[in-house]
C-alpha cells in the first residue's frame, strides 16, 4: 500500500481520528502528535462531517462500527461532495467484503483491530 498522506514531509499536517471508543482516538491521537501532526478528533460520523467542513483536514483515520451515520455511510457522503481527502478505515470488520466496500467507496487503506501503532504510522507516512 502506498502512503495516505502523499507528502509526509508536510508541516503539521493535519489528521482527523474518528472513532466511538475513546481509547482507540487517545492511542491514534498521541501517536501521530508524537510524530508532529496536527490532530483534530470526532466521536460520531456526524461528528466527522462537521469536522471535515471545519478543520479541513489532509486525512482521515476513520472507524466503521459507529452509531447514526458508519464510516462507510461518511466516505460516501465526502465522495458525493467530490472530497478528495485520502481516508484510512481503521476497524473490527475485517471480512473480504468489508474491506473491498471500504476501499471502493473511497477508502485509500484498510487497517483491522487489533492494529499495530507502528504499522498505523507507516500507512500515513511517518
Amino acid at each position: 500500500m502506498s502512503r495516505v498522506i502523499p507528502n509526509p514531509e508536510k508541516a503539521e499536517a493535519r489528521v482527523l481520528v474518528v472513532a466511538d471508543e475513546p481509547n482507540i482516538v487517545d492511542i491514534v491521537s498521541m501517536a501521530l502528535r508524537y510524530n508532529d501532526y496536527d490532530v483534530v478528533t470526532a466521536n460520531s460520523g456526524r461528528e466527522a462531517l462537521e469536522a471535515v467542513a471545519a478543520s479541513k483536514p489532509d486525512m482521515i483515520v476513520l472507524d466503521v462500527m459507529m452509531p447514526e451515520l458508519d464510516g462507510f455511510e461518511v466516505a460516501k457522503r465526502l465522495g458525493e461532495q467530490r472530497s478528495d481527502i485520502p481516508i484510512l478505515f481503521l476497524t473490527a470488520r475485517d471480512t473480504t467484503d468489508d474491506k473491498v466496500r471500504g476501499l471502493t467507496i473511497g477508502g485509500d487503506d484498510y487497517m483491522t483491530k487489533p492494529f499495530s501503532v507502528e504499522e498505523l504510522l507507516a500507512r500515513i507516512g511517518t
